[in-house]
């Protein structure tokens, strides 16, 4: 749905930056997500939202917004696919090629 794009400068003098956005942004999701279906005291104030939530899980299943390389292979490598045969790009590259390698990688402490 969206890309978050670093500049090369700024990622190659602090490397730890592109890990520290990618998990703010997955926390901001899931804060987001948090009581989205709450239909007792609704956090949003949307008209039918319980319903429309309801309906988009059913269609797209409980991560309907995913992140991350590996819950998005298929697409990432669709898209790959498309640009290069459309002559969009010169090289069909892989799709760990779109992501800093920090961001890859799932560190639990």
């Amino acid at each position: 749905m969206h890309v978050v794009v670093l500049r090369r400068k700024v990622y190659e003098r602090h490397r730890w930056l592109a890990r520290s956005l990618y998990d703010a942004f997955e926390r901001a999701r899931a804060l987001c997500a948090e009581g989205i279906d709450e239909s007792a005291a609704p956090r949003y104030m949307l008209p039918w939202l319980h319903d429309e939530v309801a309906r988009t899980r059913a269609l797209l299943g409980d991560d309907y917004w995913t992140y991350g390389l590996e819950r998005n292979r298929h697409v990432l490598r669709t898209f790959l696919d498309y640009a290069y045969e459309q002559g969009l790009i010169i090289r069909r590259p892989q799709p760990e090629e779109l992501f800093a390698p920090e961001t890859l990688a799932t560190t639990i402490i």
